[in-house]
C-alpha cells in the first residue's frame, strides 16, 4: 500500500479544509447572494465546515500517531486488535460530537439524533451488525486466534486475519491468494472446529467385503511403512465399524497442514496396498 493510500483521508481533510477557508474568506467578494443576511450564513457554514475538518484532522493525527503504542500495552494480537479498534471509536465519536456541536446541536439532540439513526441502521444492516457482534465475541471469547487451523461448514484453513467482518482462511500455503473469506455471522450460527496450529486431523475409511483375520498385522504392517516413508504423518487408531449393515475400516492420522492433500494421497495409497484384496468397490 503506497504512502498516499495510507493517508488518504488526512489528504482529503486537508483539502476540505483548504477550500473551506478559501471559499468562507472569498465568498463575500463574488457578490452571488443579494441578502447580506443569506451570505453571512453561507459564510459561517463553510466556516464550520473549516473548524470541523481541523477537528476530524487533529484526531486523526492523535490516533496514528498513538495507536501503535495503546496496541503494544496489551501482549495478545486478538487484543491488540480489539482495544486498537475500540480506541479508534473512541476518538472519532468524541471528534463527531464536536463537530455536530459545532454545527449547533445540542448533547440532548445530539443523542436523540443518533439514536434515531442507530435504530433505522440496525434494521439497513442486520447482516453487517451480525457479522460486527461475531467479531466482538470472536476477540473476546478467543475459540481460535491468528495462527490455528479451523474448520467451520465446508470452509477450512489458516486464521491470518481476523476483520471487523470477516475471517480470512489461508487454504493451503502452496498456493499464492488462495484465500477465504468467511462472514463473522457464520461463527454465530455454525459449530466451529479447531483443528490445531501445525497438524490437522484427517480420516480415511475403507468399506470391506469381510473381517480380515490378519487385520492387526496389515495395521502393524501399513504403521511401519508410513515411518519409513512419510515421518510425519502419525496413524492415530484403526478401527472396525458397522454402518448400515456395512463393514468399515477406519484410519484416522495426523499429518501437516502445509501437505495435508498429498499426504492424504500417500496414507490412501498405502491402503490400498495392504488392504486392497480386502476392499469392497461398487460393480458399475
Amino acid at each position: 500500500m503506497s504512502f498516499f493510500q495510507r493517508h488518504i483521508w488526512s489528504f482529503v481533510l486537508l483539502l476540505v479544509i483548504a477550500g473551506a477557508k478559501l471559499i468562507s474568506h472569498f465568498l463575500p467578494s463574488f457578490g452571488l447572494f443579494k441578502d447580506l443576511i443569506i451570505e453571512q450564513k453561507w459564510t459561517q457554514f463553510f466556516e464550520h465546515i473549516f473548524i470541523s475538518a481541523i477537528v476530524l484532522l487533529f484526531f486523526r493525527l492523535i490516533y496514528k500517531f498513538t495507536m501503535d503504542r495503546v496496541a503494544r500495552i496489551f501482549d495478545e494480537q486478538e487484543e491488540r486488535i480489539f482495544y486498537s479498534k475500540i480506541y479508534g471509536w473512541v476518538l472519532f465519536s468524541i471528534g463527531a460530537f464536536i463537530v455536530l456541536n459545532l454545527f449547533g446541536l445540542s448533547l440532548n439532540n445530539i443523542t436523540l439524533f443518533i439514536g434515531i439513526i442507530a435504530t433505522g441502521f440496525a434494521f439497513a444492516v442486520r447482516e453487517v451488525l451480525l457479522s460486527f457482534i461475531g467479531w466482538l465475541i470472536l476477540l473476546r471469547k478467543k475459540p481460535f486466534r491468528i495462527g490455528d487451523h479451523i474448520r467451520i461448514g465446508e470452509e477450512h484453513g489458516k486464521v491470518v486475519h481476523i476483520g471487523t467482518y470477516y475471517v480470512i482462511l489461508d487454504k493451503t500455503s502452496d498456493i499464492p491468494d488462495d484465500f477465504t473469506r468467511i462472514p463473522n455471522r457464520f461463527f454465530l450460527e455454525k459449530s466451529i472446529e479447531k483443528l490445531g496450529k501445525s497438524l490437522a486431523h484427517e480420516k480415511i475409511q475403507v468399506r470391506l467385503q469381510k473381517n480380515p483375520e490378519n487385520r492387526q498385522i496389515r495395521i502393524q504392517s501399513l504403521e511401519e511403512r508410513l515411518n519409513l516413508s512419510y515421518p510425519e504423518v502419525k496413524l492415530l487408531s484403526a478401527n472396525l465399524d458397522i454402518e448400515h449393515d456395512r463393514l468399515y475400516l477406519i484410519f484416522n492420522f495426523q499429518v501437516p497442514f502445509d501437505t495435508r492433500s498429498t499426504s492424504r494421497a500417500s496414507v490412501v495409497e498405502l491402503v490400498l496396498e495392504e488392504f486392497g484384496d480386502l476392499i469392497y468397490f461398487p460393480e458399475d
